[in-house]
């Protein structure tokens, strides 16, 4: 679980145009902030890319370091060079991605790019999150070949920036021998980072060694995981690619440090093998939350006050989340001075090889969702043991969620007014976080509110004068009815059948619509801005399978199949906005044919094309915004 909101603005992988970084696990002083390799920056829109991406397109250099004097040479039995074995299980991951624009996501691009990948057991394909996220079509190209074959995702971990790809001709790698996974490296290791850089077609090596092994903010999603610094030269498009050492992959290539020179990040095999073992039962559950947050214990004061002597040493818990596992286990003024077994000092870290330290919550980052931390904590002068059970992925614990891939941000528009759900990728947009959205991104759901809505924005019109100013206003009632969560506003709004539609936002400010008006209007409005939908795909999903009953009721009560025509309208009032006419946009193909006449009321131009739809993920764990690890 991360504990402290660290708002960045950095360049994404193949045409994003900027990612945060999340919530950060204790530490208050950010980590330098990385920035993840695009494959081709000439195609990401608003963005700039870093000083060694700004040089001329050549192929990146060897890193400078005493690495390339000292690496030895590595020749096999039979005098052949392991290291064509390695480049063979290379391959570069050529992707065509679609994404929205968050305060807007009505609108879309698509653009294409590439990155790198490695073939590992099973036949997988193993690379970056941020390279594969958003997929519409993938293409997968071994290193000495110029055939592509098609490719889909399997699975994909966003918060730990990792992806697995599987060609959909089975036979099409079979015969390729897969890396195998190595240890953690040690410090001053050297390590070679294979792929495909900008500036050339043919596969890249680059040397180094392991400078540095802590947790750090992946800018993907901003989680804070084990990461280890590489000086071996990583740029735009090597992102995936293997990084080995002693002929196994040591980790794979992540992301380079801004405005710095030949610093690189890999996320390392502990990080990997929590990947592979989490999807074992064939989904993706992320990190677990143990359900407190603590503070250091350096300061002199603090430790004469709770007592603790030169040889003890601890963390101050601070807060707990309320039906979390701590939760009537841990109380606050307790001070946990183990993990695992593990003494934590008073900075929060822990002794993971002689003379190395790392923050006390990779250990937490290292459980599987299901399995049980011990804790040893010192109450009221006594120590204890205590045994949590991480129930469930720490975004649960979240009441702002993180951010979100694959799939169209869900909006909803009414009398020109544009809400939102709240979370990281909204947050991430603003121009500045107003005080009390950003302590929203501490607080966990409850019972009153799983979820926050912002009006995110205004599209002027006569009906919405005196708000054209308003923007990121939190909504907290509707008709003076508490909001608990964005469905739950949609259908208060939809359902409402006074003459004012009445918004309250913070200290009783109010927003008031004429209903009608904004009824009658709203066509006129979202042509006028070009807006195709007023409201996302999920919802009018959610539309057609609440009017689908009706639908079939229909029939059954005339006792005759014809008049099925009317009643593919919506059940909650269908003037509320004129989309309901095309439910047609269902993200699966709809099967459902009785919307084949959609009602006259309708006079808005047609949803966006069905056509744009989330990367062809089997499986239900892709669609999650990352959770909160540790």
């Amino acid at each position: 679980m991360r504990q402290t909101t660290i708002i960045t603005s950095t360049l994404l992988c193949l045409g994003l145009a900027s990612s945060p970084n999340l919530l950060a696990e204790i530490s208050i002083n950010p980590p330098v902030t990385p920035q993840v390799q695009p494959a081709n920056p000439s195609t990401a829109p608003n963005a700039t890319a870093p000083n060694e991406a700004t040089t001329e397109p050549t192929a990146p250099p060897v890193a400078t370091s005493l690495a390339t004097d000292i690496l030895p040479e590595i020749t096999a039995a039979d005098g052949s060079d392991p290291r064509e074995k390695i480049k063979d299980a290379v391959v570069k991951v050529h992707i065509v991605q679609h994404t929205y624009e968050t305060l807007s996501p009505w609108n879309s691009d698509s653009q294409k790019g590439s990155g790198s990948g490695l073939i590992i057991a099973g036949n997988l394909i193993l690379t970056n999150a941020h390279v594969a996220s958003d997929a519409t079509f993938l293409e997968i190209q071994r290193h000495s070949e110029t055939k592509r074959y098609e490719a889909e995702v399997v699975y994909i971990s966003h918060e730990s920036d990792l992806a697995l790809l599987r060609t959909k001709d089975a036979n099409a790698y079979k015969d390729v021998t897969p890396l195998e996974l190595g240890d953690l490296p040690k410090m001053q290791q050297s390590v070679e980072v294979y792929g495909f850089p900008i500036g050339g077609n043919t596969l890249s090596v680059t040397r180094g060694v392991v400078s540095r092994i802590e947790k750090q903010n992946y800018v993907h999603t901003g989680e804070n995981l084990m990461a280890a610094q590489v000086d071996a030269a990583i740029n735009f498009g090597n992102s995936g690619g293997p990084v080995i050492s002693d002929g196994k992959v040591v980790g794979v290539a992540m992301q380079s440090g801004f405005l710095t020179e030949n610093i690189g990040y890999m996320i390392p095999t502990p990080i990997i093998r929590h990947v592979l073992d989490d999807i074992k039962d064939h989904k993706v559950d992320g990190y677990g939350f143990h359900g407190f947050l603590t503070q250091s214990m350096e300061n002199p004061a603090m430790r004469r006050k709770y007592g603790l002597g030169e040889d003890h040493t601890g963390i101050l818990v601070h807060k707990i989340y309320k039906n979390s596992p701590a939760d009537n286990k841990i109380q606050i003024g307790d001070i946990v001075t183990q993990i695992d077994g593990h003494k934590i000092e008073n900075n929060g870290t822990v002794e993971f090889r002689p003379g190395e330290f790392i923050d006390h919550t990779h250990y937490i980052d290292m459980h599987q969702i299901g399995q049980d931390i011990k804790f040893k904590i010192i109450r009221s002068g006594q120590a204890q043991e205590v045994a949590l059970r991480l129930d469930k992925p720490g975004k649960e614990y979240l009441l702002v969620k993180p951010n979100q891939y694959d799939k169209q941000p869900t909006y909803f528009i009414f009398g020109g007014l544009v809400f939102m759900p709240l979370n990281q990728d909204v947050i991430d947009s603003m121009e500045g976080t107003p005080a009390r959205i950003g302590a929203l991104t501490y607080e966990s759901p409850d019972e009153k509110r799983s979820e926050a809505v912002i009006m995110t924005k205004v599209l002027p019109a006569d009906i919405n004068k005196d708000y054209h100013h308003d923007n990121d206003l939190l909504i907290e009632k509707v008709n003076g009815e508490t909001v608990r969560d964005f469905r739950d506003f949609y259908n208060k709004v939809q359902a409402s059948v006074s003459d004012f539609v009445t918004l309250q936002a913070a200290d009783d400010y109010q927003l008031v619509i004429d209903r009608k008006e904004a009824i009658e209007r709203q066509p006129e409005i979202l042509t006028q801005y070009g807006v195709n939908a007023d409201r996302s795909k999920d919802l009018q999903a959610l539309d057609q399978t609440v009017a689908q009953p009706a639908a079939i009721a229909a029939p059954a009560a005339v006792a005759t199949p014809a008049p099925v025509a009317a009643p593919v309208v919506p059940a909650v009032p269908a003037p509320v906005v004129p989309a309901p006419a095309a439910p047609a946009v269902v993200v699966p193909p709809a099967p459902a044919a009785p919307v084949a006449t959609p009602a006259p009321v309708v006079v808005v131009p047609a949803p966006v094309a069905p056509a744009v739809v989330a990367p062809p993920v089997p499986a239900a764990p892709v669609a999650p915004a990352p959770s909160v690890g540790g």
